[in-house]
């Protein structure tokens, strides 16, 4: 009789465990498919989203214990078939629900990673796999272009930012915008890229952030609205005014005394490589984000 009361209380806590465990992956879902309240914000959305994925877990629950033990076994199944099959380990998910989340705090220059957003998810998978910094084609592309702009004594005084500025823009000078295929979200390689330098929004973040990763630098990808474009590091939030001075040493003309617009990410310094801006921090054209797909280095 202790021997199956003791089994008894050892089921109800994995069952109570099971229901903990599926609230958080169900409230992402959730908020990816129901429509946001528009007079609350984001935070508030996700936090209704929790609380309707708890009073799931628990209805389900109470209709059959065997159904939630399948919602967690469905889960873990995914998991393992994208760990498997996807070549995407265990390793690999914090950096999807990175991709799924981030919060633009009260400082608007700020990016953390903590607010769910629809449908980036896939994106991130898809530009990663796109991605070719190590491709011999594209590190020859990074290094002549790097070189091409600016002499030896811009170097001297702002080091590798010379190289990323040069490629900036060799890339943005020489870009014609085209339309995606009717019916099809494509994702040029950069190894196509390379030789048309056309292509829409997307195209152009893959190409530019393969080709500085190509020549050393570490870039990531932004999601807006309606928009994708290159962030780069350039340093800490320390090195703001060394950086300012860099742009507008580089590109006086373009920025004529304008505004160097970035983003903070736990101290580094990030600043856009858009080409919808005449020069690196431009303005940003959609300054609501998304997601921020990061590459490992």
């Amino acid at each position: 009789m202790t021997r199956i009361l003791h089994l008894t209380l050892i089921a109800n806590f994995a069952i109570r465990f099971i229901q903990i465990l599926v609230v958080f992956p169900m409230a992402v879902l959730i908020s990816f498919y129901l429509p946001r309240i528009s007079f609350v914000d984001q935070e508030l959305n996700f936090l209704i989203c929790m609380m309707l994925a708890a009073a799931i877990s628990v209805i389900v629950t109470k209709i059959s214990r065997k159904l939630i033990v399948l919602m967690f076994v469905g889960i873990l199944g995914t998991i393992f078939f994208n760990s498997t099959f996807d070549n995407h380990t265990m390793n690999n998910l914090q950096s999807d629900y990175n991709a799924m989340m981030v919060n633009m705090t009260s400082n608007p220059h700020k990016v953390s990673y903590f607010k769910p957003v629809k449908g980036t998810y896939f994106q991130e998978r898809r530009v990663k796999s796109t991605m070719q910094p190590t491709h011999p084609e594209v590190r020859a592309f990074a290094v002549e272009n790097s070189t091409r702009f600016f002499h030896d004594e811009y170097y001297q005084k702002f080091n590798k930012l010379t190289r990323y500025f040069s490629l900036f823009k060799h890339v943005r000078n020489n870009w014609r915008y085209v339309n995606d295929p009717v019916g099809l979200d494509y994702y040029s390689p950069p190894t196509e890229s390379i030789g048309l330098l056309a292509g829409d929004c997307d195209d152009y973040a893959i190409l530019m952030a393969s080709s500085i990763m190509a020549i050393g630098g570490e870039a990531r990808v932004v999601i807006s609205p309606s928009h994708m474009y290159t962030e780069v590091k350039v340093g800490t939030i320390e090195d703001l005014d060394k950086v300012s001075l860099a742009v507008r040493s580089l590109f006086p003309d373009e920025v004529n005394g304008g505004k160097i617009h970035f983003h903070e990410t736990n101290g580094d310094l990030w600043i856009n490589f858009d080409y919808s801006a005449a020069h690196p921090g431009g303005p940003f054209l959609e300054p609501e984000l998304y997601s921020v797909i990061s590459f490992t280095k």
